[in-house]
């Protein structure tokens, strides 16, 4: 058998090997610099609505967590996404949606109004964590 071939061989081997190992070092690095030291933005925590009080709404229980991704509609019609059985809700009663980096509450012209913070909202409002919301007999509190 001719050992210098099967030498020869693995010495290459060995160093393409260490030519990939420098290789992928060197990218690695090179994406960290290009970046300039930024990071990657965080994701925002989740944001919901705990039901603290049920009201007339059958279908809701108390501590009950309705997540808010995006946009929640409440009202009585079944186009909404969070439909309440209470003669006291209007059929587009109101709604939350992300505005920028803020959710925003806005009572959709409903004939009873949405109380945020035991105050009649007129228009829009930013919601913050701790917030209470009341639709109907329905009492919400902001979670995140």
């Amino acid at each position: 058998m001719d050992f210098s071939k099967l030498t020869t061989i693995f010495r290459f081997a060995i160093i393409g090997i260490i030519y990939i190992i420098i290789f992928l070092a060197l990218r690695i690095m090179y994406k960290d610099i290009k970046s300039g030291g930024r990071r990657r933005p965080v994701k925002k925590k989740s944001f919901g609505l705990e039901v603290i009080e049920p009201g007339e709404n059958h279908h809701l229980k108390e501590g009950v967590i309705i997540p808010v991704k995006g946009e929640l509609t409440i009202g009585r019609k079944n186009t909404n996404n969070l439909i309440l059985e209470d003669q006291f809700v209007s059929g587009n009663h109101a709604r939350i949606f992300l505005k920028n980096t803020d959710y925003m509450l806005e009572d959709l012209g409903s004939t009873n109004g949405t109380k945020l913070n035991d105050k009649r909202l007129d228009g829009r409002a930013i919601l913050k964590i701790g917030d209470e919301i009341e639709i109907g007999s329905a009492l919400f509190k902001v979670i995140g």
